[in-house]
């Protein structure tokens, strides 16, 4: 009898923290089965400066995409992807 009143309240004291923290953690589901969602699109601006090399835009207008992207890598540190991004972005803005 002695061992059987603490399991007993063991026992209740663990269903209360189960319905507590599952109530608690119901606003924070996400539906696991839905597609993610894409990456936003990156912009044409790089920190507080506007992207306007004229190295690009010539390597651009001469439709040297691919070399136009090596080189806003090379002078912004951005990625391949948001460097191609960032060529096209320039690339229509100038249509």
């Amino acid at each position: 009898m002695g061992a059987l009143i603490p399991f007993v309240l063991g026992l209740l004291l663990g269903v209360a923290l189960t319905l507590f923290l599952i109530r608690k953690g119901q606003g924070d589901q996400r539906d696991l089965t839905a597609p993610p969602r894409p990456a936003p699109r990156p912009m044409v601006h790089v920190g507080d400066e506007r992207i306007s090399d004229d190295e690009i835009l010539d390597l651009i207008c001469q439709n040297r995409k691919i070399e136009a992207i090596k080189l806003m890598r090379e002078k912004t540190g951005l990625g391949l992807a948001e460097a191609k991004d960032a060529v096209e972005a320039l690339e229509r803005g100038m249509r």
